[in-house]
Order: C-alpha cells, then structure tokens, then sequence
C-alpha cells in the first residue's frame, strides 16, 4: 500500500477561514519566489487564519525548503506575543501539484500542525490545506471571506 495516502477524500470538520488578503498575499509570496518553492506560517484562532508569516526559503530550490531553527523560534515567539496560535505550515510546488510529497509528509514537523501547498502548475494557483496523521493526509475546505 502506498505510505502517503489519503485518510479520506475530505475531513468533516468544517472549513478554513481565510480573509481574501490574506489568502492573495500568501499567493502572491509564492509568485515572487518562483522558480524555487516558497514557504512561511499561518496563524489564527480557531478555523480563521488571521495573519501569515512569509519566510526566507534558504535553500533556494524548486523541489524543498528550509528555514533555520532560528527564524522558525524568533517567528513562532511573535505568534504567541500576538495571542494567535500555529495554524499551518505553508509551501508551493512551483511545477507540481498542490499533493503532498513523501519529502512533503516525512520533513513535517508537527502532525498537530496543518500543511498548506499552493500549487502554481496551471495558470490559476490552486492552495489545499491538509491535515497529517501517520504519513497519512486528509483535506480540509478553504472558504474566502
């Protein structure tokens, strides 16, 4: 059986708020960085993400990405000063689907956070938010308000 498969076609657990600005920023942070893969934080309260923290990609390729230790713990004190909490890790396939990879589910930190991948293979960029469990993953809806 494949080790990175889906849990089920999509979790029943209702949607994930996200502000239209919000939502375009972190696209256009990820237009910005093609040709390589784009990456940061979502944070919120709740399902509603409130406010994204575009980071560096350090390792400047099309297929990973990297973030010092560092910048992730100088970024996640900001979150908690803000009184939001850790929603989502987000990156971009620049010439791949928005499906997570074996690279994708065996580099995730924290199955307790989500991964969100925008995918710029088609003219339109398509963004899925998935939860983890087990190299295992299931989609949440995305609702812009």
């Amino acid at each position: 059986m494949e080790e990175n498969k889906i849990m089920n076609e999509t979790l029943n657990e209702g949607p994930i708020l996200f502000s239209k600005g919000i939502f375009n920023e972190m696209i256009q942070h990820g237009m910005e960085c093609i040709p390589y893969e784009a990456c940061g934080l979502l944070s919120g309260k709740e399902n509603h993400v409130i406010t994204i923290w575009p980071l560096k990609n350090e390792r400047k390729s099309q297929k990973q990405f990297f973030v010092s230790e560092k910048i992730v713990e100088q970024t996640l004190k900001e979150i908690e000063k803000s009184g939001e909490f850790l929603q989502a890790i987000y990156h971009t396939h620049p010439t791949t689907s928005p499906i997570p990879s074996s690279v994708d589910l065996a580099n995730h930190a924290d199955e307790n956070i989500a991964m969100v991948i925008i995918s710029y293979k088609q003219k339109t960029p398509l963004v899925k938010w998935y939860v983890l469990m087990h190299k295992q993953y299931a989609e949440r809806i995305i609702t812009l308000i």
